[in-house]
């Protein structure tokens, strides 16, 4: 899969050709690593069609990387688990490395997607990112050698809670900047400064000192990863010794909490944009801290000093137009002063949308740009990445001044014996909920072939979408012989605030029907669909569903596949990294303490554990050993009480987290998957 591609810089701006170097991605299943490899494609300035495409070179393991002008700095590993390197290369030259061992001003450098920030200042002087803390040494109550000055004794073993799933080692984090104009010896300054009710996060150079965004971590962390509905502060330091920090943006500026999500400059001297959110703590409507994700606004400040503002983020001239969700960005976004890309999808589809600061509104590109998300952005040129459920990830290119209209670089292929169709569905009004009957979609991608088996696949989250993108593991799925139906139901993201909000307090009962009709319009749109071959997959809230599906409709489904399920919303609310998913989902508040005896009755009762003794499908249970988010308890409980009830169950185990994502983990879980339905099929 393409992850990242930059337009290079020409040493001759009159060139008549463009360098577009790639970065993509795929398992390697001889030796169960992730590979990755670069590509560069030569294209034509005037017509933007591809001219040449290299083929692929392996490329190391790259932790962290971003440009300034001619300089790139990348994080890579060292030899030991322990070591880091920052290596400093100037065009095609390695210019500098910096081993982070032997300087031991800090532990590991972030290199995530919630904390991990890396900038160049424009000036090439210095680089900064944000690092775990160095902690005091700490000696033994009964250590006999004499104790350095800072050195702690007793608290080994003291309690360090880190900000949850995928995020174990991250505990207290700090912003360092490393001096790039020395390397012997190396200079690296550590703000001290931030409070320590807040960790700091997304760091970047701007009006001379640095921003960021800081989560607030009182009274305990909730896990960050997949979750937007965190209090957050946007701070400034200013580059002086002292490093002095200021809350810039913070929730008492609108009377409660926001969630800040990610943050873009034009420059270190242009405008300041980010996303957020309001948490609606002080509401008595709206529940606290709301959905993990959520619609977001944009805020933009052109000054240090000056008061932020609001971007009208409305489309009424687009019907399916909703808000913006998940919004992605990247390093190069800014088209001019006042204009920036971002891409986000618009219901199950995903589209660029241009957001102008100077009208205060924006511009949604989806005519004909489904499904683009912007890579780079160079002068006039936008480049961006392509696909559908039949057509891998392709490079696409637009000139600005031409209406961002995008073309492939090179011509794409397409799996040509599949076909993909988008569905759209309502329930009837009677025994709807008045103000909750809101149209959602599906899509179901395979083969015409006759009897076919449909493996039905709701997503997690809940609060996610499921774009109509390419997918590697719906192509094998259907290569197996199978055909998909991916199912976004009611609290998805990218309809509108209040569809993603009104699934709270109705789980295991609206996504549940949202699942079957979405399932029986499949079967009647697809005759060749085999109605007697219907299967379950889903992880996480999509495991919720399918082992609530199997025990609520135990005729309808022929196996059940389930990943990290949630099975027990109640015993889950005691061991999850975010508790507060519990209370939100089951429709309370949450306020930092354990439920009350009748919202653990409520919980309960909308989990799927409350219908096991219906249940007649077969189920293969897929559990990560190491997962915070679904902790693997929950597992536990279903598989055991299965069994009890003398039902057809098994289970896997894996030394993984909440996604299942290592490689070899990944092959185990689908080709068993796949071994699973068939041998149900094969059932009489």
């Amino acid at each position: 899969l393409l992850s990242s591609a930059r337009i290079e810089t020409p040493i001759n701006p009159q060139d008549s050709l463009l360098q577009v170097t790639s970065v993509w991605s795929q398992n390697d299943l001889a030796t169960y690593k992730e590979a990755k490899f670069v590509k560069s494609a030569i294209i034509d300035k005037a017509s933007l069609v591809g001219k040449i495409s290299s083929s692929p070179v392996a490329i190391d393991a790259v932790q962290l990387s971003t440009h300034q002008k001619y300089l790139r700095a990348v994080v890579k590993p060292g030899k030991e688990e322990s070591e880091q390197i920052i290596q400093i290369w100037e065009r095609d030259f390695l210019k500098t490395s910096y081993n982070l061992k032997d300087i031991d001003a800090h532990g590991k450098i972030y290199c995530d997607q919630e904390f991990g920030g890396l900038e160049i200042s424009e000036d090439l002087s210095k680089l900064v990112y944000v690092a775990e803390r160095k902690p005091n040494k700490s000696l033994p109550f009964l250590h006999q050698g004499e104790v350095p000055e800072k050195a702690t004794q007793g608290n080994q073993y003291d309690y360090k809670q880190d900000w949850g799933e995928q995020l174990v080692d991250k505990v207290d984090p700090v912003v360092a900047v490393l001096d790039l104009t020395t390397d012997q010896p190396a200079k690296i300054q550590i703000f001290d400064n931030v409070p320590s009710d807040v960790s700091p996060g997304k760091v970047r150079f701007w009006k001379n000192g640095i921003v960021g965004v800081a989560y607030k971590n009182t009274p305990r962390k909730l896990g960050k990863v997949y979750c937007s509905n965190r209090d957050t502060v946007l701070f400034y330091l200013d580059l002086s010794e002292e490093g002095n920090y200021t809350e810039i943006r913070k929730g008492a500026d609108v009377g409660d909490e926001i969630g800040i999500t990610r943050l873009t400059a034009n420059g270190e001297n242009g405008r300041l944009a980010w996303f957020e959110r309001r948490l609606f703590k002080n509401d008595q409507v709206k529940i606290y801290p709301g959905p993990h994700e959520g619609e977001v606004y944009i805020m933009v400040l052109d000054d240090l000093g000056g008061e932020p503002y609001i971007i009208d983020t409305s489309a009424s001239s687009v019907p399916t137009w909703g808000g913006i969700f998940v919004p992605s960005l990247s390093a190069r976004c800014w088209l001019d002063d006042d204009r920036f890309f971002i891409s986000c999808p618009m219901q199950q589809t995903r589209v660029p949308v241009l957001v102008n600061c100077k009208d205060r509104k924006i511009q949604v590109l989806h005519e004909g740009n489904e499904n683009v998300r912007i890579l780079d952005l160079h002068d006039d040129i936008v480049l961006g990445v392509k696909s559908d459920p039949i057509t891998p990830p392709h490079l696409v290119i637009a000139r600005a001044s031409e209406g961002f209209t995008f073309r492939p670089v090179f011509e794409p292929n397409s799996v040509e014996k599949f076909v993909w169709s988008p569905i759209t569905l309502k329930h009837e009004d009677s025994g709807q909920e008045e103000g909750t009957n809101f149209e959602f979609k599906a899509y179901h991608i395979g083969s015409n072939g006759t009897d076919r088996p449909l493996i039905v696949w709701p997503h997690g989250g809940p609060h996610s979408i499921l774009t109509e993108e390419f997918s590697r593991t719906a192509l094998y799925f259907c290569m197996a012989g199978f055909n998909i139906l991916f199912v976004n139901y009611r609290g998805s993201l990218g309809f509108s605030d209040e569809f993603t909000r009104v699934l709270m307090g109705r789980v295991g009962d609206m996504d549940v029907k949202d699942c079957v009709l979405a399932t029986q319009k499949c079967l009647e749109l697809f005759p060749n669909l085999s109605k007697d071959k219907v299967f379950l997959m889903g992880g996480s809230h999509g495991g919720f569903l399918v082992t609530h599906l199997a025990g609520q409709y135990p005729d309808m489904f022929k196996g059940v596949v389930a990943r990290n399920p949630v099975i027990n919303i109640a015993s889950m609310s005691e061991v999850t990294d975010i508790p507060d998913w519990t209370f939100n989902e089951a429709g309370a508040q949450y306020a930092f303490s354990n439920p009350q005896p009748a919202l653990y009755q409520e919980m309960w009762a909308k989990s799927p554990i409350a219908h096991c003794q219906n249940i007649k499908a077969p189920i293969l249970l897929m559990i990560g050993k190491n997962d915070l988010r679904v902790p693997p308890s929950q597992g536990y409980q279903f598989y055991h009480t299965l069994k009890a009830g003398g039902k057809e169950v098994y289970m896997h185990e894996y030394a993984d987290n909440h996604p299942l994502g290592k490689p070899e983990h990944d092959a185990n879980v689908m080709i068993s998957a796949a071994v699973f339905f068939n041998q149900q099929i094969g059932k009489k």
